[in-house]
């Protein structure tokens, strides 16, 4: 039991440091959005979009496309 408490506590600092890194992700993203309004520049970049996701596989795909809609969301609430 005591090593599967060591790999729970990996997974659970690894898992911090992606809620942080997430956290800091929106953060940019918001600068884009308000860099997009003053500019106007459409907030969905569709061939951008299309050169970050092609590389994407399996859960990665799925996981990047909710990041995606959640960063889009925050861009049109700007």
């Amino acid at each position: 039991m005591r090593r599967l408490n060591i790999f729970r506590k990996q997974i659970d600092e690894v898992d911090g440091q992606i809620v942080n890194l997430l956290a800091k992700r929106m953060k940019t993203v918001k600068k884009i959005g308000r860099f997009k309004k003053e500019n106007n520049i459409p907030v969905l970049d569709k061939l951008r979009w299309q050169e970050v996701i092609k590389s994407k596989k399996g859960y990665v795909k799925k996981i990047w496309n909710i990041i995606h809609d959640e960063a889009l969301k925050i861009e049109k609430s700007i």
